[in-house]
């Protein structure tokens, strides 16, 4: 159930008796800017940990004990050419508590705390606490650095600053660039909280035990007002380069981390969306694909090797861990895989297995509260939504034309490797 609540806030509602939890989610949307990605990520941190009402972890932490142990976090991310700061909170269904004595249902308080979260942070003098301002700031920085701990990541990272070069928007991670952290002040924040409010898309979800008229009640407390968003699709479309842009660095790593970077220009709203989907399973997708079974297995020359698509930005990206030495005959291998793709060959009996397992990911979804709320915003987003029925008829309709048409339009474009220097 698809609800206008304001210009430019919209409420999904997902009643359902299949979970004994409610969850909530918040989405507030804008187009990424190179300059606004980093501040969002503070002000996330920031009012993720006090409100007026509750201005320390501690009292925030108690409240949420007090509501049965709900969960509440707030998190950033990119969906291609757009960044989102996303509240969630997830509270029990007291028709399954034996003894809550509270007048107040949990969903209503849950959309309260909500409320305190966004509209009444604390704000002393009418600027954001300095002490939390501060601990937070060096927070993020903690946690942007310790991104590059996890080498597998940096390595990734690395790719795609190579395959966006000039691109700050997607070559950035979501949390943004200690340098850009460094300067900015609480002044900054309070004013890009003021714009975030004003100015972004609101997308809310519900999921649960919950009538229309419980969440319109809710929000109708909450003092969101019209704005006007530009209905953008959040695709990035980019021109392949003419030449491979390739990259190393030595690190501390007793695994080369070997990646790669492709373009295919299929974005969730075109026809070859599934086909591309299914390419990328039989690709290096799932623990059945080409990758995986020889690369890994047959070869034994990578101690993992898979590969993901993103259909917000056209790109498919291979992850490989290796013995540094082994480069040179990891990236004919896997250029053959390709090949092998791009001239049809693929056995049925794969494809039936592939399609198996891309069915049985998809029915796990519908197990999933967050998931599916998750799934709400990239329907938002797109402006695509497709029924179990659909998906698994257009899954069912892929033929091994329809890969080999996909494959042939893949190019490789970046490579990176991150090793030890031993080679």
């Amino acid at each position: 159930m698809h609800l206008r609540i304001k210009d430019g806030v919209t409420l999904d509602l997902l009643p359902t008796k299949q979970f004994k939890t409610v969850g909530i989610k918040v989405d507030f949307v804008t187009p990424l800017r190179a300059t606004a990605i980093t501040a969002r990520a503070l002000l996330a941190q920031v009012l993720e940990t006090s409100t007026a009402a509750y201005p320390t972890q501690t009292a925030l932490a108690r409240q949420l004990s007090a509501m049965y142990g709900a969960n509440f976090g707030i998190t950033v991310l990119k969906a291609g050419t757009q960044h989102i700061v996303r509240l969630t909170c997830s509270v029990v269904d007291e028709q399954y508590l034996t003894s809550y004595a509270d007048q107040q249902p949990l969903f209503e308080r849950g959309m309260a705390l909500l409320k305190a979260v966004l509209f009444a942070p604390l704000l002393p003098q009418g600027h954001f606490d300095p002490t939390t301002f501060t601990q937070q700031r060096q927070n993020l920085l903690t946690a942007i650095k310790s991104l590059d701990d996890d080498k597998q990541y940096l390595a990734n990272r690395r790719l795609q600053e190579l395959l966006f070069a000039g691109q700050p928007t997607q070559a950035m991670s979501a949390l943004g660039d200690v340098t850009t952290l460094g300067e900015l002040t609480a002044d900054d924040i309070l004013a890009t909280y003021h714009e975030m409010l004003a100015h972004d898309a609101v997308h809310i979800a519900v999921i649960g035990d919950v009538t229309v008229e419980r969440a319109q009640a809710a929000l109708a407390t909450w003092p969101l007002v019209d704005r006007t968003v530009p209905d953008t699709l959040p695709y990035y479309h980019w021109t392949a380069k003419t030449t491979v842009q390739t990259g190393d660095d030595v690190a501390p790593v007793t695994q080369a981390k070997l990646n790669l970077a492709y373009r295919v220009p299929v974005y969730r709203n075109d026809k070859d969306f599934m086909a591309t989907v299914v390419f990328n399973a039989v690709f290096g997708g799932t623990p059945l694909s080409l990758l995986f079974t020889n690369v890994r297995e047959k070869a034994s020359l990578a101690y993992y090797a898979s590969s993901s698509y993103s259909s917000y930005t056209g790109t498919i990206s291979v992850q490989t861990g290796i013995q540094a030495q082994n480069q040179t005959r990891v990236l004919a291998i896997i250029a053959d895989q390709l090949a092998t793709l791009q001239r049809g060959e693929v056995q049925p009996e794969l494809l039936a297995e592939i399609k198996a397992s891309l069915l049985n990911a998809r029915l796990t979804v519908l197990d999933s509260p967050q998931r599916l709320l998750a799934g709400r915003l990239n329907a938002q987003l797109t402006h695509v939504t497709t029924s179990l029925t659909d998906w698994q008829a257009a899954l069912n309709a892929v033929t091994v034309a329809d890969i080999q048409r996909v494959a042939q339009q893949v190019t490789l474009q970046a490579t990176y490797c991150l090793h030890g220097g031993e080679h």
